[in-house]
């Protein structure tokens, strides 16, 4: 592992989450409008807030990892800005929270669930058995030592299907919720419809994290990690499949000019993009779908639609 410095450990702990979360403010902030007619904060902020936790713990946690090596000197300097950093994020999260309705705590914690046990070992067999003594059940049946315990990454095609659904569907029932809004649009926010919005995201966000997955295909493959171009064994078919489901979409919601400028992007982003591509130009992947909803925004704010 590379020698942890101030400036990765701040680009990792703090800056990453604010661009991933980023798109999230932005797509929520779409659905609202869709929904209402104008942008509520809370949905906005509950979503943002959300990401930033997740990626800003998770990415603490693996700096945290080199404790004992040249950089951690570092980690012991900045970790406490970090924990700031997150308890600014969790007041924020539990303020949006607090003045929501209860349903949208519900699918917060549904959502991001999954994202907080991404790497952690889940072994049934164990909490049955500490279930089973707690409540005083007769249990005599020893867990088998040897047996692996349920990794939610180590599940093949999971991470995709995961990014795809959290960051699409978890998003909307997150704003539908806050704001107790009606399923189909109230409001006239042509040329876009929740629906359409929706299924966009999910073939958007599952595109990026398909995309991250050839940026990282030889460490994963080395590391047994089955991801979709591990399973693929190409990152030719990889490429091809992408295309393939962009151009779908593109194809299905043509009446939309801002969906279909996304989708091509992010097709010449699946054949420009590499796995020896620098990883920050793979945030144009990550905002191939933020970018358009701006234009949007733009183009609706001066009145030239």
């Amino acid at each position: 592992m590379a020698t942890t410095t101030a400036s990765s450990f701040i680009s990792s702990v703090i800056l990453q989450p604010i661009i991933v979360a980023i798109s999230s403010a932005v797509y929520s902030s779409l659905l609202s409008y869709e929904m209402v007619g104008n942008l509520d904060w809370r949905p906005i902020a509950i979503c943002a807030t959300s990401d930033v936790l997740v990626i800003a713990a998770d990415h603490l946690k693996d700096q945290e990892v080199v404790t004992g090596t040249r950089g951690a000197a570092v980690i012991k300097r900045f970790t406490p800005l970090a924990r700031i950093f997150l308890a600014l994020n969790a007041s924020l999260l539990v303020a949006a929270l607090s003045l929501s309705p209860p349903q949208a705590t519900f699918f917060t914690a549904a959502f991001t669930a999954p994202a907080f046990l991404w790497t952690t070992p889940l072994d049934v067999s164990r909490i049955g058995a500490v279930l089973k003594r707690f409540i005083g059940a007769n249990y005599s049946r020893e867990v088998n030592k040897d047996h692996k315990p349920f990794v939610i990454k180590r599940v093949p095609g999971m991470k995709a299907f995961f990014s795809g659904t959290i960051r699409s569907c978890g998003v909307f029932f997150v704003v539908h919720s806050a704001l107790q809004s009606s399923l189909t649009s109230t409001h006239n926010a042509l040329p876009w419809t929740i629906a359409e919005t929706v299924l966009w995201s999910i073939v958007n966000r599952t595109g990026h994290c398909i995309m991250s997955d050839v940026r990282d295909y030889d460490e994963d493959k080395e590391a047994g990690v089955p991801t979709i171009p591990v399973l693929l064994d190409s990152l030719l078919k990889t490429r091809v499949l992408l295309t393939i489901v962009h151009a779908a979409v593109l194809t299905a919601f043509r009446h939309n000019p801002f969906i279909v400028a996304s989708s091509c992007f992010a097709i010449a982003l699946v054949w420009i993009l590499g796995k020896d591509t620098p990883k920050p130009y793979f945030r144009l992947s990550l905002h191939s779908q933020s970018i358009f909803i701006v234009t949007y925004a733009l183009l609706l704010a001066f009145n030239l639609l």
